[in-house]
């Protein structure tokens, strides 16, 4: 098993063609621990968690405060996204648990991918974290967060709080960007697509980045398969898979 990121003994070797082979063989062992070799304690673990989330979303538009970022918001299809485009919210308890699990602090900057109405970033702005940003593609989706996170400002413990209207796929991630968050929205291209901007980013400057991955498109294996992050199950929860990167 591959030693905690940063310590001198798991270092990534400078040699461009010894550095392609460690870190294939440390994204083997990431899957490998992955592995629940007892189906029985795994499908109970998954029947337990759906139950709890099937309970947390009926109960969603008390928690939402009169925000309006319950309801969904569905749009048809175009030529960007290619399907059917959903700006859906994130249960409520997510995040700050999340952030718990990271232990999120005033030196981290966090970057939420497709924030739709802005729940997760006003949730995330009201932590004492150094930055709060989200990245929302549609425009009028995008002003709705602007203007929820213009309305609750004083609230907020996060000094920096911005709304970027873009594409997820297209958006330079700050070279001090410490957490990232994204929920089941995206599609594959297009979380391929984040993750190549996030390690092009980690290259650019080396640190260790968080990913909180709320309900993964494709399971962990399309985060794994980049060879730059592991799962860290102790950290994990429900439907929310929470990744570090090896900078």
């Amino acid at each position: 098993m591959a030693l905690p990121p940063g310590t001198a003994a798991d270092r990534i070797p400078e040699d461009p063609e010894e550095r392609a082979a460690w870190l294939e063989r440390w994204a083997a062992q990431q899957r490998e621990r992955m592995v629940d070799r007892d189906p029985v304690r795994t499908r109970l673990r998954r029947r337990i968690a759906a139950f709890v989330e099937e309970q947390v979303e009926l109960l969603d538009p008390i928690f939402d405060r009169k925000l309006d970022t319950a309801s969904n918001i569905y749009f048809p299809a175009s030529e960007n996204a290619g399907v059917l485009y959903v700006a859906g919210a994130t249960p409520w308890h997510v995040l700050p648990r999340a952030l718990r699990k990271i232990s999120a602090s005033a030196d981290d900057v966090f970057v939420e991918y497709g924030c739709g109405k802005g729940r997760v970033v006003h949730q995330a702005a009201r932590w004492p974290l150094k930055r709060v940003i989200g990245v929302e593609i549609r425009p009028e989706v995008a002003d709705f967060a602007k203007k929820l996170v213009v309305a609750h400002q004083g609230e907020y413990r996060c000094p920096s709080v911005e709304i970027v209207t873009g594409d997820a796929a297209a958006f330079r991630v700050p070279d001090d960007a410490t957490i990232a968050y994204h929920a089941y929205g995206l599609g594959e291209s297009m979380v391929d697509a984040v993750l190549r901007n996030l390690i092009q980013s980690i290259e650019r400057r080396p640190r260790r980045v968080r990913l909180i991955y709320h309900r993964p498109t494709r399971g962990t294996e399309q985060v794994l398969d980049t060879g730059r992050f592991r799962l860290v199950p102790e950290m994990s929860f429900g439907s929310t898979s929470i990744f570090e990167s090896y900078g």
